[in-house]
């Protein structure tokens, strides 16, 4: 079963090395986020100019490769015009992250280029970067969220995890009675009169851009992030 989808993943990257007739010359870097509740990619280049394609997330794993062909195909790329790769390598759902994952992998091998592993909660987090206080905040499941914190556009600290009050105690802690501007998927189900909400269902693959371009985010291997072993297994019952 392994075996059969290394093998779906590599026909679908050899399916996008294909070429594309009237190519330009433009650098380009390559986002692809499969995390959450939808299939996105997202493609800068030459001076700031965007491609991006983005649908619901049923049937990723089939999708994702004519979906990035038919970016490049809008922005008159070709696949060798790819010098970077990022991918969303969670928090999220267990399949979709690793959908992404396997995939920038495979073609970032293909085409040699650097794959850059982002962590959601980072870019969230750096979204409210012009506030003094931001942080960026997603469901984990089993009633946990996980967070981020960044102060006057700096990252703080780690990945820290916990129960909603638990969480909401940290964050106003953290703003010592200012407000802070709070970022991701559970961003809404928190807000008061403290934590100030921007909801996001899917991280703005634009800003992740703007960061990468910037140096703004940690140099994160691309590998599916988990905040504890996951529940689903590979088969045979093996933890990934």
């Amino acid at each position: 079963m392994a075996m059969m989808r290394r093998c779906s993943t590599a026909r679908r990257v050899l399916l996008l090395m294909m070429p594309i007739s009237s190519c330009n010359l433009s650098m380009a870097l390559l986002l692809i986020d499969t995390s959450t509740a939808r299939c996105a990619v997202f493609i800068r280049y030459g001076e700031k100019n965007t491609a991006q394609n983005i649908e619901g997330a049923r049937g990723q794993d089939a999708r994702l490769a004519p979906m990035v062909q038919n970016a490049l195909r809008a922005a008159k790329l070709s696949p060798k015009n790819i010098t970077r790769i990022g991918v969303l390598v969670g928090p999220g759902a267990f399949t979709g992250v690793r959908i992404g994952v396997a995939f920038a992998r495979g073609l970032g091998l293909a085409l040699n280029v650097p794959v850059l592993g982002i962590n959601a909660l980072d870019s969230f987090a750096l979204a409210g970067a012009d506030h003094e206080c931001s942080a960026g905040v997603c469901a984990i499941g089993r009633g946990e969220l996980a967070f981020r914190l960044c102060r006057d556009g700096h990252l703080q600290g780690g990945y820290e995890t916990g129960q909603e009050k638990d969480v909401i105690a940290a964050l106003h802690a953290f703003g010592h009675g200012a407000p802070v501007v709070i970022s991701g998927t559970a961003a809404t189900k928190i807000a008061d009169d403290i934590l100030s909400p921007t909801d996001m269902s899917g991280v703005d693959l634009a800003i992740i851009a703007d960061l990468i371009d910037a140096n703004a985010l940690p140099n994160l291997d691309a590998l599916p992030w988990y905040h504890r072993p996951p529940d689903a297994k590979l088969p045979g019952g093996i933890t990934p």
